[in-house]
């Protein structure tokens, strides 16, 4: 999971149910996919691992977690991070996300429980709490649509005690087509107060998209929505995407950083190995 993103994202950060989609809860049906690469249509693979080694040679291994075709959860061999899904039905019912801090060692989880209407994912409530369960803030949180796409998703973040507005967390979704998302932006803005501060803005270009399947497709919707929002790190938001991005730009307040991705693909069209001057990136497969 962890990717060339979570490296990047380190130089900057300050502190379903459609007609159209799979069983995994996927816009994957009726994509005309790249065929100079293997059989292009008829495999469809859930990701297994994601192992990331970055330009100083450190190493994170990603295990994605299942029972039957239901994602159950994430590792990470580090404990840097993890998830675990709680499913009511066939729905995403709570997700907890924990998070190792890299310099303070600090442990923080942030759980959401998530309300549904006509299959789609509207609303989240939680908070996040130290390891040992002070709350720290606790959160409300809104999902946007334009037609079958996400577009936006609002979250009011409020203190430990749940009175008083801190900050309003939003990311924004800009997608070609109905395949590939080509723009990530995130803002963070603090609530009006007697000293003005200026909202944290990132924005994300995703572009040059080959024709052939990225492994984070077919990731549960409801995941990647609620993990692209709160978890900047893993880069979640690049699986909306039906194929994959080779170049990335990534512009901050301060500052713009583009990397290049070259892929190797397997007989199935799927990408094994991704490499670009800041990282490598294996990816394998449920078999």
């Amino acid at each position: 999971m962890k990717n060339i993103l979570y490296y990047i994202f380190g130089l900057f950060i300050i502190s379903s149910c459609s007609p159209n989609q799979d069983e995994n809860g996927d816009f994957l049906r009726g994509i005309e996919y790249d065929t100079s690469v293997g059989t292009i249509n008829s495999t469809i693979k859930n990701i297994k691992k994601v192992t990331t080694i970055d330009a100083g040679g450190e190493k994170v291994v990603a295990t994605y977690n299942y029972s039957g075709k239901k994602l159950t959860g994430v590792t990470s061999d580090d404990n840097s991070f993890s998830y675990t899904l709680t499913y009511s039905g066939d729905d995403i019912s709570k997700i907890v996300y924990q998070y190792e801090d890299s310099k303070s060692g600090e442990v923080t989880i942030n759980t959401q429980n998530l309300t549904y209407a006509s299959g789609r994912l509207i609303q989240s409530q939680g908070n996040t709490k130290k390891q040992d369960g002070t709350v720290i803030y606790n959160t409300s949180t809104n999902y946007n649509y334009a037609s079958d796409k996400i577009k936006s998703i609002v979250t009011k973040i409020k203190d430990g005690a749940n009175t008083s507005e801190l900050f309003t967390q939003q990311t924004d979704y800009t997608f070609a087509g109905n395949n590939n998302l080509t723009d990530f932006k995130y803002t963070l803005t603090s609530a009006p107060g007697p000293i003005t501060v200026s909202p944290v803005v990132l924005t994300t270009s995703f572009s040059g998209y080959d024709g052939f399947k990225n492994p984070l497709a077919t990731l549960p919707i409801a995941f990647k929505l609620v993990g692209s929002h709160f978890d900047l790190e893993n880069n979640l938001a690049s699986g909306f995407s039906v194929n994959n991005y080779k170049t990335v730009k990534l512009t901050s307040n301060v500052e713009t950083f583009i990397t290049t991705f070259n892929y190797t693909y397997d007989t199935d069209a799927y990408p094994t190995f991704a490499a670009s001057a800041m990282a490598t990136i294996g990816f394998e497969y449920v078999k």
